[in-house]
C-alpha cells in the first residue's frame, strides 16, 4: 500500500510539470505502479473476490509500465523525434493485446496457461503469451536503459544527474523483476519487485524536488537549436558526426538513419568531401554554394584546456535569398546608372541642341554669347562673314537653294577651324569664328585663306555651279578693346565696309581712336 501511495503522489508532482517533455509519461508510469503494487497487495490480502482475481489484474500496470519508460525514455532524450503511427502501433500492441486478455478472462491459458492445480503462486509459470509479455517488457526496458546510457555519456551538468535519477529509479526494480522472473527469488513465494517501485517512486520524487527533473530537461537544446533555420553541426577531431539539428538533417543522406558517429563523408555524400576539405583548419566565417544555393558557413573550434582543438561546431545559413537579393539591388542600381547616363547624355544633347542652329549644324548666336563672356578678359580675334548677293540666291534658287549654300558655307568654315575655336550662325546668312589667343594678323591671313577657298568652290544648284564670295570683318582684342561685345561690335564695323567696299573681301577694323582726336581711319581691306 505504501508503494503505491508513494507513487500516486510523485505522479501528481509529475502530472502539474506535464507541459515538460517526458512528464505526462512519468505520471502514466506512476499510475501504472500504483496499479501494480496495490493490486498486488490486495492479492496478498486476500481481498474479495480473491487472490488470483487480484493477481491477474496486476498485470494492467505489468504490461503498462515497459510502455510508459519508454514514452519517458524518448521524450527525454529525443524531444524532437515525435512518434509515427507505425511505431505506435508497434509499441502498443502487446499491451493491447494483453489487456484483452485479461478482460476476456484469459480464454485458452493463452497468458498463464491451464493446469488443474494452478493456484495464485503456480499461475505465474505462464502461458505462450507470457513469455511474448516478457520479451517485450524487458526488450523496451533495455532500449529505455541503453538509451539513457548514451544521453548520460554526451551530456554533463544538471542533465547528466537528471539522467542518472531516471536510471537509478528504472534499473533497481527492473533489475530485481528480471531475477524473479528468472525464478531465483529470495523469497520464493513473494515477488519483491513491487516493492522495490516505492524506491522508484521515492528516486524520481528527489528528482523532481531535488534535481528539479522536467524543469530543466534538455528543453533549450530543442527550442534553440533543433528548431533553428540555421543548420548546426558537431563534428570530433577526426570529422566524425557527433550532433546535428533538424536543418542539417536535411541535407544529410536520407538512407542513413542515424547519422551521428558517421564520418562527415559520410553523412553528407554529395557534398561531404567538399565541405570538410573547406572547413579543415578554418576558424571564422566563410561562404559557400551547396547544391546550387549560398550557404554562409561560420566554424568554431572546439577546443581543451591546452587549447588543442577537439573538434569542430559549423552552423551553416541559407543566404540564398539574400544574394538575390542583393543581385537584384544591384542590377537595379546598375540600371539606374546607365538610366541616369542616358538622362545625362539627352540633357547635355538637348543643351547642345538649345546653343546649335538646326539648319547648318553650327553654334548659334546664345552659344556666341557664352563663348564671348568666357574670353573675357584674354586676346583673341573674331572674325565676321557674311555670303554675298545671299537674296539674288533665293530669288534665283528658291529657299532650298539659300539653305544648300548656308550649309556649305558652313561646313568648309566648320572643317577650317582648329580645336578651341568655335564657328556659329550669327543669323540669316551671317557667320562668327571665334579665335581664341590668335592675334589680328594671322586671323587676318586664315581669314582670306577661307575666303578664297569658299569663292574658288562655289556651290552645284540645279545641276550646275553657282559662284559664292563672302565678306569679312575682322577684329582683335585688345587692340579694339577688352569688353567681347566692343570687339564684335567692331568686326561688324569692318564687315559693313567690306560690303560697301565691293564684297568679297576682308577688312580689319581700324584702332579705336581715343577721346579728343579726329574720328577713326577707314578699316583696313585683306589683300587680294
Amino acid at each position: 500500500m505504501g508503494s503505491a501511495l508513494a507513487a500516486l503522489l510523485t505522479a501528481r508532482f509529475a502530472w502539474r510539470r506535464r507541459q515538460a517533455p517526458g512528464a505526462t509519461p512519468l505520471a502514466l508510469l506512476l499510475l501504472s505502479l500504483a496499479v501494480w503494487t496495490l493490486t498486488y497487495a490486495l492479492h496478498w490480502l486476500d481481498v474479495p473476490p480473491g487472490a488470483v482475481f487480484w493477481l491477474d489484474a496486476t498485470f494492467f500496470g505489468v504490461v503498462g509500465a515497459p510502455v510508459c519508460v519508454w514514452l519517458l525514455t524518448r521524450e527525454f532524450t529525443q524531444p524532437d523525434r515525435p512518434m509515427r503511427g507505425l511505431e505506435w502501433l508497434t509499441l502498443l500492441a502487446v499491451p493491447g493485446v494483453t489487456w484483452g486478455l485479461l478482460l476476456l478472462g484469459d480464454p485458452g491459458g493463452v497468458l498463464f496457461g491451464t493446469g488443474p492445480t494452478q493456484d495464485a503462486h503456480t499461475r505465474l509459470a505462464g502461458g505462450p503469451w507470457f513469455r511474448v509479455v516478457v520479451l517485450h517488457g524487458y526488450a523496451l526496458i533495455a532500449l529505455s536503459a541503453l538509451a539513457l546510457g548514451q544521453f548520460w555519456l554526451r551530456t554533463s551538468g544538471v542533465y547528466r544527474r537528471q539522467a542518472g535519477v531516471l536510471l537509478a529509479g528504472l534499473c533497481v526494480p527492473w533489475g530485481v523483476n528480471f531475477v524473479s522472473v528468472l525464478g531465483e527469488r529470495p523469497f520464493p513465494d513473494f515477488d519483491l519487485t513491487p516493492m522495490l517501485f516505492m524506491v522508484t517512486a521515492l528516486v524520481f520524487l528527489w528528482g523532481l524536488l531535488g534535481f528539479r527533473l522536467f524543469d530543466l530537461v534538455p528543453v533549450a537544446r530543442h527550442q534553440l537549436v533543433e528548431q533553428l533555420g540555421e543548420g548546426v553541426l558537431v563534428l570530433d577531431g577526426q570529422g566524425r558526426v557527433l550532433d546535428l539539428n533538424a536543418s542539417a538533417r536535411r541535407l544529410a543522406d536520407p538512407a542513413l538513419a542515424h547519422p551521428v558517429g558517421h564520418p562527415v563523408t559520410r553523412v553528407f555524400p554529395r557534398r561531404g568531401g567538399d565541405l570538410a576539405a573547406q572547413i579543415n583548419g578554418l576558424e571564422g566565417q566563410t561562404e559557400l554554394l551547396i547544391d546550387g544555393r549560398s550557404h554562409e558557413v561560420r566554424v568554431s573550434h572546439l577546443r581543451d584546456r591546452a587549447g588543442r582543438s577537439q573538434g569542430q561546431v559549423v552552423v551553416w545559413r541559407d543566404v540564398t535569398r539574400q544574394r538575390q537579393a542583393e543581385a537584384a539591388l544591384r542590377r537595379a542600381h546598375q540600371e539606374l546608372q546607365a538610366r541616369l547616363t542616358e538622362i545625362e547624355r539627352l540633357q547635355a544633347e538637348l543643351s547642345e541642341q538649345s546653343v546649335r542652329d538646326p539648319l547648318t549644324g553650327l553654334h548659334n548666336r546664345r552659344h556666341l554669347g557664352r563663348a564671348l563672356e568666357v574670353l573675357r578678359g584674354q586676346p583673341f580675334s573674331v572674325l565676321l562673314l557674311d555670303i554675298d548677293h545671299f537674296k539674288a540666291v533665293n530669288d534665283s534658287y528658291g529657299h532650298a537653294g539659300g539653305d544648300a549654300v548656308l550649309r556649305a558655307v558652313a561646313g568648309q568654315l566648320a572643317g577650317a577651324v582648329r580645336p578651341g575655336e568655335t564657328v556659329c550662325r550669327y543669323g540669316g546668312e551671317e557667320f562668327v569664328v571665334l579665335l581664341p589667343g590668335v592675334g589680328t594678323d594671322a586671323a587676318l591671313a586664315w581669314a582670306e585663306g577661307w575666303r578664297q577657298a569658299i569663292a574658288a568652290r562655289g556651290v552645284r544648284l540645279g545641276g550646275q555651279r553657282v559662284p559664292v564670295t563672302v565678306s569679312l570683318g575682322l577684329a582683335g582684342a585688345p587692340e579694339h578693346g577688352t569688353d567681347p561685345d566692343r570687339v564684335l561690335l567692331a568686326a561688324d564695323g569692318a564687315l559693313y565696309a567690306a560690303k560697301e567696299g565691293g564684297r568679297n573681301q576682308c577688312r580689319v577694323a581700324p584702332p579705336p581712336v581715343p577721346e579728343g582726336t579726329s574720328p577713326e581711319a577707314p578699316a583696313l581691306e585683306c589683300p587680294t
